[in-house]
């Protein structure tokens, strides 16, 4: 099996330039400089007409960051409104804050003001502290707080006012097949697990019903992003599916960035899910090969080959 891990959303966007400016600005990530995939290549790996272009941002001493991506014709929205806890669609991308009250102000100075309503709650883990903030294209970004212990298990960036993103959450309507194409292709599995109710994180959500959160995470281990795959517990009348929405060319988390040591163990794998396997050169990355594979939930999987293999 290749060694993989996570490294970070795929965001796709029709104006990066917020986005640009929030990773940058607020999650001190550095920008390579961006990269226009050809017609074909871009086809290889979306399946939809190109030229796209790529730009990779990464958290300075780890392997993580995030890929903006712009398609020749960007679709809409994956998520809106309506649809906020709506299931299978990646939904959220969390980060850790060391000082929770420090990190509202950064965001706040750098004109990235979380949302006023906060969530404070309890799992058999401690308490934790929890603010969102919706951004352009849909996307949300998440301010997590908790015991310093137990996150030195999961953030490896502890250090700064925020860390890389920690996680990115995944309501599914059955679990199941996802983590086990997990398993069989990149070779993760569950990591942690928790569950809690609490007023505060429905108020967040802007729901009015009460939400059991129950989540299975899934990675390479605790201590490397993963995916929080969660179920809400929500009546009919609020949990709808988008099933179909999270695929190219639509805007707003789209997909996961992953690093691998061997792109063609991964195809294999992954079998009828796995695209082309193309060459191509991202700064940020190198000189390398990459291929997309595609979730049971439908998203794409940007895999991209660790160079100097």
């Amino acid at each position: 099996m290749s060694t993989s891990r996570i490294y970070g959303p795929l965001i796709s966007t029709a104006s990066p330039g917020e986005h640009e400016r929030q990773l940058v600005d607020v999650f001190a990530m550095t920008a390579a400089a961006p990269t226009e995939l050809s017609a074909p290549t871009s086809a290889d790996l979306f399946g939809v007409p190109g030229p796209i272009r790529l730009q990779a941002f990464a958290t300075p001493g780890v392997e993580a960051g995030a890929v903006l991506c712009r398609f020749a014709e960007p679709g809409a929205p994956i998520r809106e409104e309506h649809s906020r806890v709506h299931r299978d669609a990646l939904r959220v991308v969390d980060f850790y804050a060391p000082d929770f009250d420090e990190a509202l102000a950064h965001a706040a100075s750098a004109g990235f003001a979380m949302q006023a309503a906060e969530a404070s709650y309890e799992t058999n883990e401690g308490g934790f502290r929890e603010a969102h903030r919706h951004g352009p294209d849909g996307v949300v970004t998440a301010f997590l707080h908790g015991d310093r212990d137990f996150f030195a298990d999961f953030a490896e960036v502890r250090d700064l006012v925020l860390s890389e993103p920690v996680s990115i959450s995944l309501p599914l309507s059955d679990a199941g097949p996802t983590v086990a194409w997990y398993r069989q292709v990149f070779g993760w599995g569950v990591v942690y697990e928790y569950d809690f109710v609490d007023a505060s994180f429905s108020a967040l959500m802007g729901v009015g019903e009460e939400l059991r959160v129950r989540s299975v995470t899934i990675g390479p281990s605790r201590q490397q992003t993963y995916v929080n795959v969660v179920d809400y517990g929500v009546g009919a009348g609020l949990g709808g599916s988008l099933a179909g929405h999270g695929v190219a060319p639509r805007r707003g988390l789209l997909g996961l960035v992953v690093l691998a040591d061997d792109v063609e163990q991964i195809a294999r794998a992954a079998l009828g899910a796995a695209g082309p396997i193309v060459e191509v050169d991202l700064p940020g990355f190198g000189s390398t090969r990459a291929l997309v594979v595609a979730a049971p939930f439908g998203a794409p999987h940007l895999v991209i080959e660790r160079s100097g293999r």
